[in-house]
């Protein structure tokens, strides 16, 4: 028999396989939505492709970064360029990091230069949630939320809890955390406070001779603060800070000695809400911004800043009908040396939701977007689902769109041609297309499958290419230049013809084994290529992820993770022309396991990549071998 078996074809036996296991009763847990029309719905009632990711989820998996919780679940996955708080992205259904639109609390935390989240420096401490929406969501998020949305909570009111956690592992790495959340009076809180120190890796890859360790500091803090004035009102507070330090190498990538980045970030948002139960009205204002600065053989800054004011009203038509209106204004500002740009976005959407008790639900929402650069944008979106006794379907279709970003119109480097300009006055906003439709299957109350297929494109897509400099003097030949090389062309940013498309199926399932056991797994095929029909780098064709958790006593708990990756490539930007090479496909499994203490006490372990897999995620750049950790946690 032939032992080389595709991911695929593991992933599509798991399923039938786990069908047809023993049967357990499963609890009846009907979570509420938010994010997926800005209407609370129980998540049964959700037409679009939605998973959330729990406290619980969390805590038994000991998943301290949130590109780490994202890199489980169907249709996503990550990059990261060396080891913690390096350069890193997070691709959903394909879509690069800047197609998504990623919230904490309410504030959305994208830098507005980039448009990029700083996925390396979002811990899971004190978190509530994690609720993640593929797809098209413009009409509720805008412009960056082609792929999808990532909205994270904090755990707020309730129970009076307090805990702190302490953990030390390999590389060096040591952290603490602090939480609390509960109610004083008519003030509901929550507070989350972490600290992570680590020697780390190389972030250029060892195997290649580099030796230099790049270590990483980070502090973070996140609060939430409900006042409930009345019956009716309250008044709604949430903040957040990061400040971090990592040590990099050269973009090449080898050992570079004094090279770091340096990356703060402060953001907020105030609320005053009115709620009947009727009818809710919510007036926001929220501020955020970003500050990079990179110390390599020369230094760069960039600010970022983003304030946006909203209303958005709820109205309850009917038992079935519910209607949400809404109001933005969003600025964004973009800081580099002595420069400062900056551009407006006015919005107004419609959304209509129904449900019935027959199991069929549809939500149905335009929106109109007017930016002072590129004038009126219209979107839209419908999602339905039906559910039957034993099977049921859902299904979606948005349109969107996605201005260029402050910095691929204005942003400036060494590299790039006349006077360092590598911005592109003259692109317009990308246009989208998105529909997924799913069959989801349940033949016992412990277990759902759902297959589910998925396509996005995108017109007149923005990407880093080439000029030639009408200085044939012009530096940046020289910076572009190596070896026996000599450079006739520098960067700049341009508009393309064709679509760029990503599509393909995401296969999931949920079992509840027994009382004690669960199982969770999924499979994505991904077919993502550029408006030349070449492939996109760096996304897998295939993943799959199983997860395991058993409670062995009500004490001792343990699980672990399996993760298979395929046939994903790179380009070697060291070699001219530039050729895209095939990475290592790699199988990488966590072990974790925790025991209650008395008086509220946790010790707990994991082994990350326990099989000491050597693999790239990005080519020349390393990545973690087996790594212990060992930690405590105590609740007062």
């Amino acid at each position: 028999m032939n032992k080389k078996i595709t991911a695929a074809f593991a992933a599509s036996h798991l399923f039938v396989l786990l069908a047809f296991a023993p049967h357990a009763k499963a609890e009846e847990v009907d979570e509420i939505i938010v994010s997926a029309t800005g209407i609370p719905t129980p998540i049964s009632q959700i037409g679009s492709s939605v998973d959330v990711i729990t406290a619980k989820d969390l805590e038994q998996q000991q998943i301290t970064y949130l590109q780490d919780a994202l890199a489980t679940v169907a249709g996503i996955s990550t990059y990261q360029s060396g080891g913690p708080g390096s350069t890193s992205n997070v691709f959903m259904r394909g879509m690069t990091g800047k197609y998504s639109g990623v919230y904490v609390d309410g504030v959305q935390i994208n830098d507005p230069a980039s448009q990029q989240a700083a996925w390396a420096y979002l811990p899971t401490h004190g978190l509530e949630s994690v609720e993640v929406l593929r797809g098209s969501q413009g009409v509720l998020y805008g412009s960056e939320a082609i792929g999808g949305a990532i909205s994270m909570f904090t755990a707020v009111g309730g129970e009076n809890q307090n805990r702190i956690d302490l953990q030390s592992g390999s590389f060096g790495t040591n952290n603490i955390a602090l939480s609390s959340r509960g109610e004083v009076r008519n003030l509901d809180y929550g507070l989350a406070i972490e600290q992570t120190d680590s020697d780390g890796i190389s972030a250029a890859n060892e195997n290649d001779g580099n030796t230099e360790e790049d270590g990483y500091e980070s502090l973070s803090a996140r609060g939430r603060f409900v006042v409930n004035v009345s019956e009716n009102l309250s008044i709604d507070l949430a903040l957040r800070s990061i400040s971090s330090e990592i040590e990099t190498d050269s973009s090449a990538p080898v050992d570079a000695v004094g090279y770091y980045t340096d990356f703060d970030a402060v953001g907020g948002r105030f609320s005053l809400i009115y709620d009947t139960g009727d009818v809710r009205h919510e007036v926001s204002h929220g501020k955020s911004e970003d500050v990079s600065s990179a110390y390599t053989a020369r230094v760069l800054t960039t600010e970022g800043e983003r304030e946006a004011t909203s209303y958005r009203g709820i109205f309850r038509v009917s038992e079935n009908v519910d209607v949400l209106f809404g109001a933005e204004q969003e600025k964004e500002t973009y800081r580099t040396g002595s420069n400062l740009y900056d551009t407006q976005t006015d919005a107004l959407f419609l959304l209509m939701q129904f449900a019935d008790a027959q199991g069929f639900s549809a939500s149905f929402a335009a929106r109109q977007d007017d930016n002072e650069v590129f004038g009126k944008f219209d979107t839209n979106r419908v999602a339905l689902k039906k559910m039957y006794r034993l099977f049921g379907f859902r299904g979606s279709y948005g349109t969107g769109f996605r201005a260029p970003s402050l910095y691929e119109m204005f942003g400036r480097s060494d590299y790039c041609a006349d006077n360092k300009l590598c911005g592109n006055e003259n692109l317009m906003p990308e246009e989208s297309r998105s529909h997924d439709i799913a069959i989801i299957f349940t033949p016992r109350s412990n277990l759902t499958m759902e297959i589910a297929r998925f396509d996005i494109t995108v017109s007149d897509f923005i990407k880093y290419g080439s000029v030639t400099p009408e200085d044939v003097n012009d530096p940046c030949l020289a910076m572009n230049s190596f070896g026996g090389f000599v450079a006739t062309t520098c960067g700049r940013y341009e508009q393309t013809d064709g679509d760029s498309k990503s599509q393909g199926y995401e296969m999931r399932l949920n079992l509840q084994l027994s009382d004690t056991t669960s199982i969770a797994a999924n499979y994505t095929k991904l077919d993502a290529v550029k408006e030349s029909g070449e492939r996109d780098i760096r996304r897998p064709e295939d993943t799959l992820n199983v997860s395991v958790n058993h409670e062995v006593s009500d004490l001792l708990h343990v699980g672990g993770q399996v993760q298979v990756v395929k046939n994903v490539t790179d380009t070697n930007f060291s070699v001219f022309p530039n050729v895209d090479v095939p990475l290592d496909d790699h199988t990488l499994l966590n072990l974790h396991a925790s025991y209650q203490l008395p008086s509220s006490s946790k010790v707990y372990a994991r082994i990350e990549n326990a099989l000491d897999e050597d693999y790239e995620t990005a080519l020349g750049y390393g990545t973690p071998g087996r790594a212990f950790y060992i930690g405590v946690s105590s609740s007062f």
